[in-house]
């Protein structure tokens, strides 16, 4: 076979050549437009995509510093009460998403500041980061504490001498009440009520008071005691009196006011 008979793809030695393709000169000045324009979508793309990933790590790590501040105070409040017979309940207050807190490379201290009544209430624990670059932040919280307390069992008027059947126990937060709770009905009943109270109302220590066992003039017998000796006269009292307390009575017989102690309904002792 002639040589300059074979097709243009083969050569001489009857080998497959290789084609080559060519551009003009615009079109290969476009193509290489179109490739730079796509590297610097790429390179733009890595560039956001990394300043969104720096983003998101900062506010996670935020986020963990948040958390860990309030896993720390829960745990302070929690051992402060850990002796306590009464039903805790601890919620904590969210940390405001703006705050800048720094991340801690220790554990953190925390400390309650509960006040001296042990009641509960709004509490606030100091958190405290002791690395190389120490920091101290506040976290507050909400404590409830339930504990039986004495309430009325129905309405009760002012002065009224508390009976066993008046009074109940319930469970209340008594970080909610105010004045001394009573926890115990025995410690009551006997006492005498200063105002009036609805059915269900929590009894406080200063609700109550000694009852009066002697009222303005009532007739009182009246025990003069020296030596042994106990002499018994007629009296009128000239003022209430309570248990206990010191008042004016004018003795029926010789019309003489001395000073007597109320010792039980109707009866004074006189105080030499």
């Amino acid at each position: 076979m002639n040589s300059s008979a074979l097709p243009p793809f083969f050569d001489r030695n009857l080998t497959l050549m290789k084609p080559t393709i060519s551009f003009p000169v615009k079109q290969r000045h476009k193509i290489d437009c179109l490739r730079l324009r796509s590297w610097l979508v790429s390179l733009t793309l890595v560039l956001l995509t990394g300043n969104c990933w720096t983003q998101i790590t900062a506010q996670t790590l935020v986020s963990d510093s948040a958390q860990a501040m309030q896993q720390a105070a829960m745990q302070a409040l929690e051992e402060h009460w850990q002796g306590s017979t009464d039903r805790i309940e601890i919620q904590m207050s969210t940390i405001d998403a703006r705050l800048q807190i720094p991340v801690c490379g220790m554990p953190l201290a925390a400390t309650a500041n509960q006040p001296g009544n042990g009641n509960g209430g709004r509490v606030t624990v100091r958190v405290e980061c002791q690395d190389a670059s120490p920091w101290t932040r506040y976290v507050s919280a909400n404590v409830k504490v339930f504990r039986p307390v004495a309430v009325s069992a129905r309405a009760l008027a002012r002065g009224s001498v508390i009976q066993p059947h008046d009074v109940t126990m319930e469970e209340l937060d008594i970080s909610q009440l105010r004045g001394q709770t009573m926890g115990l009905s025995e410690n009551i009943v006997g006492k005498a009520l200063r105002r009036s109270v609805n059915h269900g109302t929590p009894l406080t220590l200063d609700m109550l008071t000694a009852p009066v066992l002697v009222k303005r003039g009532d007739t009182v017998v009246l025990i003069a005691s020296r030596g042994g000796i106990s002499i018994r006269h007629t009296g009128t009292a000239l003022q209430d009196g309570e248990a206990g307390q010191q008042i004016p009575v004018r003795n029926n017989s010789s019309e003489r006011v001395v000073q007597a102690v109320v010792r039980e309904i109707g009866v004074a002792e006189v105080v030499f």
